[in-house]
């Protein structure tokens, strides 16, 4: 029994290495198969690129006569001369560049028309309103002015009544100063200087914010 036993052993490994050894060689032929596949597929690549190109070696050479006739009328091309090869490097640094064989092709000028309409013509600049509080300070300074320089008039001093020897004394004597208009210019000139543009643009300034504090 043992030794029967050992011998069902030994042809069960036999068996596992009979078939391992039969799939590695389906393996290898499957291998084998695909490689002359591709094989054939590079042939038939190459096949059909020759037929292409004998098509195009055909259909050029039975219009060649077409051809000629586009060389002579359009492209003007030739056949290489001795003076087109250059002897080097040297030769073909100093070479200008290639001569066109026909004249020159210049491009006819294309005129475009062009349309302007009312809103691409440039617009007068339009004068900013102005502001009704500058022109009501306006209008209030120059209130102020004539109210104070009539008070200035009525507080200056009389004055007291001449004789006709003294009235005839300050019509002869010219060149005295008036009194009365020197210290109207002065007052004239004070108010200038206490209102002044810095001020007026101040009051404009304090009139538009509390117009704005107004309106909200």
């Amino acid at each position: 029994m043992i030794a029967v036993k050992r011998l069902q052993s030994l042809i069960w490994v036999i068996l596992v290495a009979l078939g391992a050894l039969g799939a590695y060689m389906v393996s290898l032929k499957v291998a084998t198969e695909r490689n002359d596949l591709m094989k054939v597929r590079a042939q038939i690549a190459r096949a059909k690129a020759d037929i292409r190109y004998l098509e195009t070696e055909f259909s050029a050479r039975a219009s060649m006569r077409q051809l000629e006739n586009w060389n002579q009328h359009d492209f003007m091309y030739a056949t290489p001369t001795a003076q087109q090869y250059l002897g080097g490097e040297q030769a073909l640094a100093h070479l200008d560049g290639v001569q066109p064989n026909g004249p020159d092709y210049v491009a006819p000028p294309v005129m475009v028309a062009m349309v302007e309409t009312p809103a691409d013509l440039p617009s007068a600049p339009q004068k900013a309103p102005e502001s009704p509080a500058a022109t009501q300070i306006r209008s209030d300074i120059a209130v102020i002015r004539e109210a104070h320089a009539a008070d200035n008039i009525e507080k200056l001093p009389k004055p007291a009544p001449r004789t006709p020897v003294q009235q005839a004394k300050a019509d002869a004597d010219v060149s005295r100063p008036n009194p009365i208009a020197r210290k109207a210019e002065r007052m004239a000139m004070l108010d200038a200087k206490l209102l002044d543009d810095s001020t007026l643009g101040d009051l404009t300034a304090k009139a538009a914010r509390e117009k704005r504090k107004e309106a909200r």
